[in-house]
C-alpha cells in the first residue's frame, strides 16, 4: 500500500511540473503577442504620420498652383521677376497667408502640422509657331517656368515632407524683355 501512495505522489506532481510548462509558455506566447502587436501601432502610428506631412505638402502645392493659375501674365512676372518669390502658408484658417508660417499657424486642428508653399520664377520659353508680329502692338508668347517647393513638417514626430514642381504658365513675355 505504502508503494502505491508514493507512486499517486509522483504522478501528481510531474503533472505540475508539465501544467506549469504549459503556463510558461502560453505567457511568453501572450508577451510576444503584445510585444508584437504594440510595435505594429507605433509603426501605423508613424505611417500615419508620414501620410499627413505628405498630404500637407501636397495641399501646399495645390494652393500655390492654384493661386499662380489665376494671375495673367504679367502679374506673374512682376511678382517672381528677378529674385522674388512668391511665399505662402497655409493654415486652418487661411490657406493663401502670405509670408513664412507663424507660431500658430497650423493646418490642422491638432496643431500638428504646418505647410507652405514657396513659388519661384525660373524663366520662360518661346512658344514655337507663336506670332511675332515687327510692327506695333506685337506680341510674343511664351510659357514661364515656375519652380514651385510644398514643404510640411510633424515637429513632434520629427517628420517633414519637401515636394518640388514645375509649372508652366502660358502669357506675353514682357515688354521690357523683348529684344
Amino acid at each position: 500500500m505504502k508503494s502505491e501512495l508514493i507512486k499517486l505522489h509522483r504522478q501528481q506532481g510531474a503533472a505540475l511540473m508539465v501544467a506549469l510548462m504549459i503556463l510558461v509558455v502560453v505567457s511568453l506566447l501572450g508577451l510576444s503577442a503584445m510585444k508584437s502587436s504594440v510595435f505594429s501601432a507605433k509603426v501605423a502610428t508613424g505611417t500615419q504620420a508620414d501620410a499627413m506631412t505628405f498630404e500637407a505638402a501636397e495641399t501646399a502645392l495645390i494652393e500655390a498652383y492654384e493661386e499662380l493659375s489665376d494671375l495673367s501674365g504679367e502679374d506673374l512676372y512682376a511678382q517672381l521677376s528677378g529674385s522674388n518669390s512668391l511665399q505662402r502658408c497655409v493654415s486652418k484658417s487661411n490657406t493663401s497667408k502670405e509670408g513664412v508660417c507663424g507660431n500658430n499657424d497650423y493646418l490642422d486642428s491638432r496643431g500638428l502640422l504646418r505647410a507652405a508653399s514657396t513659388s519661384r520664377l525660373d524663366g520662360y520659353e518661346p512658344i514655337e509657331g507663336s506670332q511675332i508680329s515687327t510692327t506695333g502692338g506685337g506680341a510674343v508668347f511664351v510659357d514661364y517656368k515656375i519652380a514651385m517647393l510644398g514643404e510640411s513638417e510633424m515637429k513632434s514626430f520629427n517628420l517633414d515632407n519637401h515636394h518640388l514642381q514645375e509649372a508652366l504658365k502660358r502669357g506675353i513675355k514682357p515688354g521690357s524683355e523683348i529684344e
